[in-house]
């Protein structure tokens, strides 16, 4: 309804304008009596702008008695034809109008008010409570509604709108530069995460109102925020939202300075909120503490979705009574042992205890259950007493588990044997990564994972290091060897205390490892193992690898003579990816080495610029540590970038592997084999030299197989020549045929697609699409550029 269109005198217009402000724009005003006691009424004036209700006075000058947003209204009541009771969150006015039509149009605006604000919610659930005598006049609204609701609600589910409504309803400036980050940034990235870290810059009553969208956009469906510390008026805003939207599924709020205080409100704000959708909560680095915890336990069972993902990580749990270990948690326990949908845990650095979890989990977690962080929590385990059965029957049962973090936790031989045996009797997962770094294993420890790790068949990741097992790797790496499905092993920080003539054989045993022709290790970490220059044995092991693709040596201290061995690997090594090599004290020197090598490797598409090696080389040479860096950073991107494959580098490499490994090795066995036939010879028993001749033959095809490899390379190399030597090849034909039918039917496509796209203007809209020849026009405009490249 047009502003000119209006009952009110307009003298007292004008005065209306001046009470609300010349800016406001009002879309609709009335002459209305408002019921004071009994029957007794008094003349107002009801306007209504775009985004608030005001009552006015109705003599000039006019004077705002009423005056709220749309989003306060609690509920609209019209049980008689002319009356309209609206209860708002400050209070509550009962009006007359003339008419029932009138009546209805009030209603029927705000309504539509409500549609172009909140898009995609239903405008009487807006009102909260609609209710209209005869029942058929919410209907007829209602259809009127659905026909007037807006064919595109904006960027992000109508952000922007839903934001200048709320600064509005709660008195804050309205932003510009939010407005621009979610309709440009947030809507390019196609996110439903809603950042608070985008907008830590702006005061806290400006993150209020961000946050107050979410109660009723439907677009956001997670509120993160990370390392900041939220204000009280924020987190009160934050429990708003969780008591009120059924559409927020994910909440973090991770190392926000939350206290107990909080997580109590927060279980209330669940409670009250049957219809939430909360999937996934994070409250790590916040000191809940206990009762904190306590009081959210109670709600997680309730949640509508079911809980996914929870992270309780460092959130102080008391040593004294901590509630994981004790009674004092029985909601929470009882939530992990009935049937639930969790797929994440995390009970990091809490003190939890393993076997009390581990119980829980087997009743009611085993059948999601995908992603277990316990690390730095606690076993608590006697001599001589028997760990719980239910600790190995969970990791035998449980149906999804992919990673097992145990880290920093002291684990008793007893405690590692029947978690190593659940696994190896669970049929129901594969891939699994197991995290038994700082666990103080020791000889104890490896020696029942000597007994057990052969034959597991599930675990695709280990990670043993820092766990004191020094010169027990040897036999150790003996056994990991026989197993055939761990593709990443971490053995880092167990070789500090290890005597130098206890080192060889573990090295030896190691090289092996990465050596062994199907061996299934693809990642191998020996980070921080400070192995200085005895590491080279392992860099000259990598030459001939052909399994491993990432490799870590960061933290060993083996200075320019490694960066020298590991250059040189790296010129003959066509199998690894990624290389992490910091804190090897390299001098400039070393990384000049590791960059030229770089220069003829180009297999290499990852490794991290060794920082804290780089920042000591700057200081001795700045040109030559700025000159490698840049080689390195450039050899890497060229790695990167689609390339014609070298057919002649790839031989000479291979060629050059296969001379040094396994020509060598036939060499050898041919050498052994002739001096035994030559004590043979003078035998004269026929069988033996019919032997003996059959076993030179066999020397001679030996020693022929090593011309094998270039004789078979030059065949196909002749082959190419020769294809490239006539015009048009055989294959080079037949692509060409196939590449003119796939340009044909691609062609055919985007014709078939430019005819649609037209289609689609002409319905949107017809009357401009109705200009003669407007269609013949846009078609051939576009069809030039809609075609397939010839280069292509």
């Amino acid at each position: 309804m047009g502003e000119e269109v209006s009952e009110v005198p307009k003298e007292l217009v004008e005065s209306v304008r001046d009470a609300v402000g010349r800016k406001v724009k009002l879309s609709l005003r009335k002459r209305v009596k408002l019921e004071i006691k009994g029957d007794k009424t008094e003349n107002r004036v009801l306007a209504l702008a775009s985004y608030r209700v005001y009552l006015l006075t109705a003599r000039i000058p006019a004077k705002v008695e009423h005056s709220f947003n749309y989003l306060e209204i609690q509920g609209i009541a019209c049980n008689k034809p002319t009356q309209l009771l609206v209860e708002y969150e400050r209070g509550s006015f009962s009006l007359r109008l003339q008419t029932t039509e009138e009546v209805n149009d009030v209603v029927a605006h705000i309504g539509n008010s409500l549609l172009r604000i909140c898009p995609g919610v239903p405008p009487s659930k807006m009102m909260k409570k609609l209710s209209m005598e005869p029942a058929d006049r919410v209907s007829c609204l209602q259809t009127l509604w659905e026909n007037n609701k807006p064919a595109e609600p904006g960027p992000c589910g109508g952000f922007s709108q839903m934001y200048r409504c709320v600064c509005d309803w709660l008195g804050l400036p309205y932003k510009e530069e939010v407005q621009w980050d979610v309709d440009t940034i947030y809507l390019t990235q196609d996110t439903r995460e809603l950042n608070l870290q985008d907008f830590s810059h702006l005061e806290n009553r400006d993150l209020v109102a961000i946050i107050a969208v979410l109660e009723f956009n439907q677009w956001f469906t997670k509120l993160s925020s990370k390392d900041y510390k939220l204000s009280a008026d924020v987190c009160e805003q934050i429990l708003r939202v969780v008591s009120r939207s059924g559409r927020l599924e994910e909440l973090v709020l991770d190392s926000a300075g939350l206290k107990t205080d909080f997580a109590q409100k927060l279980a209330a704000a669940l409670a009250h909120n049957p219809s939430s959708g909360l999937t996934t909560l994070n409250l790590a680095n916040n000191p809940l503490e206990d009762r904190g915890i306590s009081s959210l336990g109670a709600q997680f069972a309730k949640l509508r979705m079911g809980l996914k993902h929870l992270n309780f990580s460092k959130t102080s749990l008391s040593p004294k009574g901590n509630v994981l270990r004790g009674d004092d948690m029985q909601h929470f326990y009882h939530f992990l042992s009935q049937p639930n949908s969790l797929e994440t845990l995390d009970l990091s650095n809490t003190d939890c205890s393993l076997d009390h979890v581990c119980s829980a989990l087997l009743r009611g977690s085993a059948q999601h259950l995908a992603v277990l962080n316990v690390s730095k929590s606690v076993f608590p385990h006697r001599k001589g007493k028997e760990v719980p059965l239910s600790f190995k029957h969970f990791f035998s049962s449980a149906m999804s588990l992919r990673l097992i973090n145990m880290s920093g936790t002291k684990l008793p031989p007893e405690a590692l044997k029947a978690l190593l045996l659940g696994l190896a009797s669970n049929l129901n997962v594969k891939d699994v990564s197991l995290d038994l770094s700082c666990c103080e294993l020791r000889s104890g420890g490896s020696q029942i994972l000597e007994g057990c790790i052969a034959e597991i068949p599930n675990i695709s990741s280990l990670d043993i290091s820092d766990n004191g097992l020094d010169s027990d790797l040897s036999t150790l790496l003996v056994w990991l060897a026989k197993n055939r499905s761990i593709r990443h092993l971490s053995l880092g920080k167990n070789f500090n205390n290890i005597k130098s003539k206890n080192l060889a054989p573990v090295l030896d045993s190691l090289v092996h490892l990465i050596q062994e022709e199907e061996s299934p290790l693809t990642s191998l970490s020996l980070a921080d193992s400070r192995l200085k220059s005895d590491l080279s044995i392992v860099l000259n092991a990598l030459g001939s690898n052909s399994t491993l693709a990432k490799l870590d040596i960061s933290g060993n201290a083996m200075g320019d003579m490694g960066a020298k061995m590991l250059a040189k690997a790296l010129q003959i090594n066509s199998k690894l990816r990624t290389v992490i090599w910091d804190k090897n004290n390299t001098s400039p020197q070393g990384l000049q080495d590791v960059a030229a090598a770089l220069e003829k490797n180009f297999t290499i598409r990852f490794m991290p610029i060794p920082i804290i090696d780089a920042s000591q080389a700057l200081k001795a040479s700045p040109e030559k540590t700025e000159d490698a860096l840049l080689k390195i950073e450039n050899y890497l991107y060229r790695n990167h970038e689609t390339r014609k494959y070298l057919q002649e580098q790839a031989y000479r490499l291979q060629q050059g592997i296969v001379t040094t490994t396994t020509q060598q090795m036939i060499d050898r066995v041919c050498v052994k084999v002739q001096d035994h036939l030559n004590s043979l010879r003078n035998s004269e028993m026929e069988a033996i030299l019919e032997d003996v001749r059959s076993a030179e033959n066999l020397i001679k095809d030996a020693r022929n197989s090593k011309t094998l490899l270039p004789n078979l390379y030059h065949l196909g190399s002749a082959a190419r020549e020769e294809l490239n030597s006539s015009s048009v090849g055989p294959i080079q034909k037949k692509l060409e045929s196939m590449a003119g039918e796939v340009t044909t039917v691609m062609d055919q496509q985007l014709q078939s697609l430019l005819e649609l796209m037209v289609d689609a203007a002409e319905s949107l809209c017809p009357h401009v699409m109705k200009r003669t020849n407007l269609r013949t026009e846009l078609i051939q405009a576009s069809s030039s550029k809609m075609v397939v490249p010839k280069a292509l």
